[in-house]
């Protein structure tokens, strides 16, 4: 089996020379739930190096397929409905209004927030935008999906609700995921860095 990722010597540093990101090795396989446990700003940038946001200061990154990532803020439109915020990664595929909205629903539904399509984020709970965003970070079907303190805020039930829905999704469709975060959702490998 190929990997979905593979990071060698990667290493990231801010503007004033001090290391962010210290030298990482990781391999990150179909279906593998990794967790790293580190500070937000160096996940971050290790997210924005795989997402090919950001040049690496040294080593090599390979993903092969799409990255679905999913921040702790979700970053709604508030104008937008719920379906329409989950559809904005397919614009600039050129995929069609119709094709885009089929995507985000069936996203919608597989977080079980299919409910909520056509309403507006305000409208929703802090567990409910967590799923939201969730969805769009599925909707490309991407072999790696990236979580930053996905359940951070939320309470046992609205935690208990987003870790079944990602729980369903990795049965389903095999996708990696690479997470920084408490230790709720189940992992089967932990990264310190």
């Amino acid at each position: 089996m190929e990997p979905v990722l593979t990071l060698q010597n990667i290493s990231a540093y801010d503007g004033t020379g001090r290391a962010l990101l210290p030298p990482i090795d990781l391999t990150i396989f179909p279906g593998e739930r990794v967790r790293i446990i580190t500070e937000r700003p160096r996940f971050e940038a290790l997210a924005e190096i795989i997402g090919g946001l950001r040049e690496p200061d040294s080593g090599e990154a390979a993903l092969d397929g799409q990255v679905g990532y999913m921040a702790p803020e979700p970053g709604f439109w508030k104008t937008m409905t719920v379906l329409d915020n989950t559809a904005l990664p397919l614009m600039a595929d050129g995929v069609t209004k119709w094709e885009r909205r089929d995507a985000a629903m069936d996203a919608l539904e597989s977080v079980g927030l299919d409910y909520a399509a056509h309403t507006y984020p305000k409208s929703l709970s802090l567990g409910e935008q967590r799923l939201a965003a969730l969805a769009r970070a599925l909707v490309k079907k991407p072999a790696l999906l990236i979580l930053t303190e996905p359940t951070s805020m939320l309470d046992e039930k609205e935690t208990e609700r987003f870790v079944d829905a990602l729980t369903d999704r990795w049965e389903k469709d095999g996708s990696a995921v690479l997470f920084c975060g408490n230790g709720i959702i189940p992992a089967d490998k932990t990264i310190h860095i």
